[in-house]
């Protein structure tokens, strides 16, 4: 019975090219090529969830620096300091004049004033007959007791700077002053002004004397007058000060109270310009974050094509969030804001109208219309807000809430990562399993087949006996 052989034998004569375990029998090689590709199939699946992650860091992140442009831009038009160019009037100047002293605190409104009586402050003249010596005590009612000698060589004007010496002291300020013709006499005043200036002046000698002087009616009366204190209101609430010049009563604005009377002061924002500009600002700034948005969560058929952000649902919850707010009354410690017609003050009415495309549309005649309605005034009362949450009370960022959604993109790309490592490290186990068992398999049949080719000749040899 022939025995045949899958191969020829090998001549004695040719140098092996092949060995056992190197694919002289079979495609090691290829086999574990082969098996590679089996075990690379779950992680090339992971590295596109991989680079689908990335792509979503990198989008989220174009989308957080959209937030926070849009977030300064809100915050500039709600922040009452851009808002310092503000204006105040009187309806009498002549009676109360009106300045700004401090334009950031000055608040908008209409308020009435009414003087009853001007602050005065106190003066009062004496005569002194040189030639004789004398002492005197002098103080303002405010200031403190000084006693003051002179004698036959003093002048008038040697008094009055022994007097000036003392001014922080007795709070009283002295001048030499011609009563009439070449008549002389020193003229007191008191630093401080109101009804603490009254001048106190005792004398110990004859030889000074109070000048007199002619009123409207011919009276003779001391000349000088009497200190006193300014008295008037404001929207009802009374005030008293030492000067007619007032700073602190209305917050931001200096009066000059000038005649007795009511006056209507008006303070009022001058920014039309600078709220338009702003306005647009943020209108642009939710523009780009819109338009950013609906790019990298847009949908396709095709879902290799889709937006990278696509079905990211707390994003779109937030991005609902902050559209449905322009429309919301804007608020300051939680009351909604009202303009002079008690309408309510949103960017909505504010001119920034919502475009069905999601974007925001400045319409400038309803922004005129809410300027003359005074809403500038009321925003530029106070920091702002919308009523719906974007910027809470704490004025957290609302940037604040995508840096967590960064944080759990990037946990699940590191868990990803992770379980490609994994998928790695058992691949490379497999392979070199498979590396070494197809070897083995392969040095076995080398072996054999090596021995079939040496028992062919006998196996031959038996079967052709004649030869």
């Amino acid at each position: 019975m022939a025995i045949n052989s899958t191969s020829s034998a090998t001549s004695p004569s040719a140098a092996p090219t092949t060995g056992p375990g190197k694919g002289s029998v079979i495609d090691v090689a290829g086999l574990v090529a082969k098996l590679e590709q089996i075990e690379q199939v779950p992680i090339d699946r992971l590295n596109v969830k991989v680079t689908k992650q990335d792509n979503s860091l990198r989008d989220l992140g174009i989308i957080k620096d959209r937030m926070s442009s849009f977030q300064a831009a809100l915050q500039d038009f709600t922040d009452p300091i851009s808002y310092i160019n503000k204006t105040v009037t009187s309806s009498n100047a002549a009676a109360v004049g009106v300045t700004i002293s401090n334009s950031s605190q000055v608040a908008a409104g209409v308020f009435n004033v009414s003087v009853t009586k001007l602050a005065k402050t106190a003066t009062a003249m004496y005569a002194f007959t040189i030639g004789q010596s004398g002492s005197f005590n002098l103080r303002a009612t405010d200031g403190s007791s000084r006693l003051f000698s002179f004698s036959t060589s003093d002048t008038l004007e040697s008094i009055r700077d022994k007097i000036n010496l003392e001014t922080t002291n007795t709070k009283i300020r002295a001048t030499v002053v011609n009563t009439a013709g070449n008549q002389f006499a020193l003229s007191l005043t008191s630093t401080t002004g109101g009804f603490d200036s009254q001048i106190i002046f005792d004398e110990n000698t004859p030889n000074i004397n109070q000048v007199m002087k002619l009123d409207t009616s011919g009276n003779s009366v001391i000349a000088g007058q009497e200190g006193a204190d300014a008295e008037f209101t404001i929207n009802g609430q009374v005030f008293t000060r030492q000067s007619n010049t007032v700073d602190e009563a209305l917050v931001g604005v200096r009066l000059q109270l000038q005649a007795i009377g009511d006056v209507s002061v008006v303070a009022a924002t001058d920014n039309r310009e600078i709220a338009k500009n702003l306005l647009l600002n943020l209108g642009q700034a939710f523009n780009d974050l819109m338009n950013s948005y609906t790019e990298f969560s847009k949908f396709n058929s095709d879902p290799e094509k889709r937006g990278s952000l696509y079905g990211f649902m707390d994003l779109r919850t937030l991005m609902d969030k902050i559209s449905l707010s322009f429309m919301d009354p804007l608020a300051r410690s939680g009351r909604p804001l009202e303009d002079n017609s008690e309408g309510p003050i949103s960017f909505t009415t504010l001119g920034l109208e919502l475009q069905t495309n999601g974007t925001l549309l400045f319409k400038s005649n309803i922004f005129e219309s809410a300027v003359n309605r005074g809403a500038l005034e009321q925003i530029a009362n106070g920091s702002v807000s919308p009523t719906r949450v974007i910027v809470n009370e704490s004025m957290t960022p609302i940037v604040g809430t995508l840096e967590v959604f960064l944080g759990n993109f990037e946990k699940e790309k590191s868990t990803l990562e992770n379980r490609i490592q994994e998928f790695e490290n058992r691949k490379a186990e497999k392979m070199a399993r498979y590396q070494a068992q197809y070897a083995a398999l392969d040095a076995l049949l080398f072996r054999l087949q090596a021995l079939n080719s040496s028992l062919t000749p006998t196996f031959e040899a038996l079967n052709n006996p004649r030869r």
